[in-house]
């Protein structure tokens, strides 16, 4: 590994935070949203961005969107749900390419790339659907055929199945479900909800996935489950399992739910999680009653299990108003983070009408909207009154010799970084009073001090690492065998809802 990042979402790194609080920053919604919305004969009312992922190779942006409609006159064929695939130069205007993949309606001039043949019975019976959920590029194909990896779902029997694809347009998915919980033969428990993940740090296959426990531990369907009787809440959770080579799967284990912090008339709707640098990063829809809303909050984990919610459970991607296109938001899931020129794109599902209704309204209407934020920016730890403003971290090896900030300063503020032994004695060549000045907005600020260029001195070392701050912010630590490009940014960049530093900064950027 050349590099290491620390983004302080948990106190993993943290000792000390003295006048230094940790605060969310909130994406921007883009201007152009919903960037995508049904249009076409075959898209239905419901346009939902399930998977999603830049193609570095080809360098664009592609996405595999569940389309159709709740209402049995908009079916098409008898088809309620389906998945359709799409691709985008910039991730802002997408492309409908008329694929020819499958026989839809009749018809070969659409993008559906996936159906299924079997109706829902679970509930209120629906139409024909069948759709993929997560879409993952394998890491380690055994022939061109399984160049992606997809998740998905039928009718034909409830549960998670499995396909491959060489250009994620054909799939061949397996003809039986390879988790099934004692929810899907009973036919009333969810259907869709899962995700999965080629997990780096683990360098295991890993699925995350929503059930309804309703005082079983079982994970697993057993014979006699297609009787399991409905609950009397539908309380959600979600559940997680690892797999070495997509055959065998252990581990089975909740992960997520509501606590006793959570309002009572709340559970779990969704969660996307990848890794992210050396952490995962989640991001957990929270479903509310009364009066019903759904917010997404940030979550973070150190080991894919166990989660921590990040800044106090503060909304990280906030609803719209009522009957705007987002006024419902869910995540899509992305099996890695797209961060494409330091920028991260994240996309969701709007719907501009409540979930618990009786009957699919008539202008009712679901889309696609993108958030963007600057790579590494989730929160900051930012400077606070009284001061002064102290941030030092728990003891640490330094593996890397080059450090960067993410961060960012206003005013006359600034930052200083001073190495201490572990008993937080100053390190000689390596004090605040020789560390030379970060200033302004940029991600890649280089610390350095007078008589040392970067930490090489102390390469193999135990240190602590202090920081003085005035007026400033810092969203993450990186060490690096490599220099970084300063990557200066402009305030209008960042969100005007972040819970941030004033939106003016000094225009002086990098190190004095």
């Amino acid at each position: 590994m050349a590099s290491q990042t620390e983004l302080f979402l948990d106190d993993h790194l943290i000792e000390m935070a003295a006048s230094v609080t940790r605060r969310i920053h909130r994406p921007r919604k883009h201007l152009l949203n919903p960037i995508l919305r049904p249009e076409m004969w075959w898209e239905g009312n419901q346009m939902l961005p399930y998977a999603t992922m830049y193609d570095e190779d080809e360098k664009i942006f592609k996405m595999w969107c569940r389309c159709g409609s709740d209402m049995r006159e908009a079916y098409v064929d008898g088809h309620a749900a389906y998945c359709c695939y799409y691709t985008s130069q910039d991730g802002v205007h997408w492309e409908r390419p008329m694929l020819g993949a499958v026989d839809f309606g009749g018809r070969r001039d659409h993008n559906v790339v996936f159906t299924g043949d079997e109706a829902s019975k679970c509930l209120t019976p629906q139409g024909k659907k069948g759709c993929i959920v997560s879409v993952v590029r394998h890491p380690h194909p055994k022939d061109e055929n399984e160049k992606y990896v997809g998740l998905g779902f039928k009718m034909t029997k409830r549960g998670a199945y499995l396909g491959t694809s060489p250009d994620g347009i054909r799939w061949k998915f397996a003809d039986e479900p390879f988790w099934q919980t004692m929810l899907d033969p009973a036919s009333w428990g969810d259907d869709q909800t899962k995700q999965l993940i080629y997990d780096t740090a683990k360098n295991k296959w890993v699925i995350y996935r929503r059930v309804i426990p309703e005082e079983s531990e079982r994970m697993m369907a057993q014979p006699g489950d297609e009787n399991w009787e409905p609950v009397d809440r539908y309380y959600r959770v979600w559940s997680y399992a690892e797999s070495d080579d997509l055959k065998e799967w252990r581990n089975y284990r909740i992960v997520v739910s509501m606590d006793a912090d959570d309002p009572s008339d709340t559970d779990v709707y969704n969660l996307t999680c990848h890794n992210y640098e050396q952490v995962y990063i989640g991001y957990l829809d929270v479903y509310r009653m009364g009066p019903e809303s759904i917010d997404v909050q940030l979550i973070t984990s150190r080991n894919g299990v166990d989660f921590t919610r990040v800044c106090r459970r503060e909304t990280f991607i906030p609803s719209g108003v009522e009957g705007y296109f987002d006024y419902m938001v869910m995540p899509g899931y992305q099996a890695k983070p797209l961060i494409v020129n330091d920028t991260v794109y994240l996309y969701y599902e709007g719907a501009n009408f409540g979930h618990d209704v009786p009957k699919f309204p008539p202008h009712g209407c679901t889309s696609v909207g993108l958030v963007t934020f600057k790579r590494d920016r989730f929160i900051s730890l930012q400077t606070g009154i009284p001061g002064p403003c102290r941030l030092v971290t728990k003891p640490l090896m330094v593996l890397h010799p080059k450090l960067f900030l993410n961060a960012a300063t206003w005013g006359s503020g600034n930052i200083r970084v001073e190495a201490l032994t572990r008993d937080w004695k100053p390190i000689a060549g390596f004090t605040a009073s020789e560390c030379n000045i970060v200033r302004g907005n940029a991600l890649a600020h280089p610390v350095r001090w007078k008589q040392n260029v970067d930490l090489a001195r102390l390469t193999g070392k135990e240190i602590r690492l202090k920081f003085y701050m005035e007026d400033a912010r810092i969203h993450a630590m990186s060490m690096d065998d490599n220099e970084r490009k300063l990557a200066a940014v402009d305030a209008s960049e960042e969100s005007r809802e972040s819970s941030g530093a004033p939106s003016s900064f000094g225009a002086q950027q990098g190190i004095v």
